[in-house]
């Protein structure tokens, strides 16, 4: 079974496409000024979310060096993904929280293989 079909895969691009759906709808509200304020909360919250699972599922716990290198591609992925989503108007577009999932659900995948 693949990663992407699992409980886990769903729900973690799930949660990534709601985090872009809300940026999508908070850049069309910063036409009438309300957006870029607000934009920082999904942000945040992918940080935390998105972030704290991939700490959990690809985090130094491992002590192969596989483990270590998953968690070091994953790492500067996380961080190119928060710049993009901070990135007024940028951020808002682009589906960044789904790519990052996608990438991390492919390393996973790789990596059992």
């Amino acid at each position: 079974m693949s990663i992407f079909l699992s409980p886990e895969g769903v729900i973690m691009m799930l949660a990534a496409s709601l985090l872009d759906l809300v940026g999508f709808l908070l850049f069309i509200l910063d036409f009438v000024g309300i957006g870029i304020p607000l934009s920082f909360i999904p942000d945040i919250i992918g940080i935390l979310i998105i972030g704290g699972w991939i700490f959990l599922r690809t985090g130094r716990m491992g002590v192969t060096k596989e483990a270590a290198k998953i968690s070091q591609k994953v790492s500067v992925k996380l961080g190119l993904t928060t710049l993009g989503e901070l990135i007024p108007f940028f951020g808002d577009l682009a589906p960044c929280w789904v790519l990052l999932v996608f990438n991390v659900l492919k390393e996973i995948e790789r990596s059992i293989s």
